[in-house]
């Protein structure tokens, strides 16, 4: 599995957090946050299904999880063009140079 650091999580964070920012009711960022997560995290599958298990951390509430993220896949709406523009932003923040270390080629 790839480590982020604390420098990627937190970029990682910022980046959800500008896309949640898009969705007005705090239910639609929740289940966005549960499906996001599930995408990028550990987990081997990235259906629905395993991601509302995983996230639930209970078998009882599997099937309102995986209703709540099928919902919010399915009928959740957002302008386009403003999601458009926030991702475009944020990409143009965290583009500044930055310091690297030369990269060396390994020798076989």
């Amino acid at each position: 599995m790839y480590e982020l650091g604390s420098e990627g999580h937190d970029r990682l964070t910022g980046y959800l957090n500008t896309i949640g920012s898009c969705l007005r009711d705090k239910r639609k960022r929740a289940s966005f946050a549960m499906y996001a997560y599930g995408i990028l995290g550990e987990g081997e599958r990235k259906s629905v299904e395993p991601i509302a298990a995983r996230a639930s951390g209970d078998p009882l509430l599997v099937r309102a999880y995986t209703e709540r993220l099928l919902h919010f896949l399915g009928e959740s709406n957002w302008d386009d063009r403003v999601l458009s523009a926030r991702v475009r932003e944020r990409g143009l923040e965290i583009r500044e140079p930055r310091a690297c270390a030369p990269v060396r080629a390994r020798r076989r």
